[in-house]
């Protein structure tokens, strides 16, 4: 079997992806207990210019779920057989 240096690629930006919803899982679970102990509005709480307790890891978790959506676009440019990654 052949494998391409794209397919290694696709290969490393899964693993990267299935790594990064593992971590927005986490951090999920981490704010909705948060936030349930505390009893405050989904809006509310996962606002970060209104929750400053919280702010850091809502943020990353944003960032997280905004990597997740480039890498699965990268995923899919393998698919269409581009280029995949930072120059693809």
């Amino acid at each position: 079997m052949d494998i391409s240096e794209d397919d290694v690629t696709l290969i490393r930006v899964m693993k990267r992806y299935f790594e990064t919803k593992a971590e927005v899982g986490a951090l999920k679970v981490q704010l909705e207990t948060a936030r349930r102990a505390a009893g405050t509005e989904i809006a509310t709480f996962y606002d970060p210019r209104s929750n400053h307790e919280h702010a850091d890891v809502i943020v990353r978790q944003e960032q997280l779920k905004r990597d997740m959506l480039r890498l699965m676009d990268w995923a899919e440019a393998w698919g269409r057989g581009e280029p995949i990654g930072p120059a693809g």
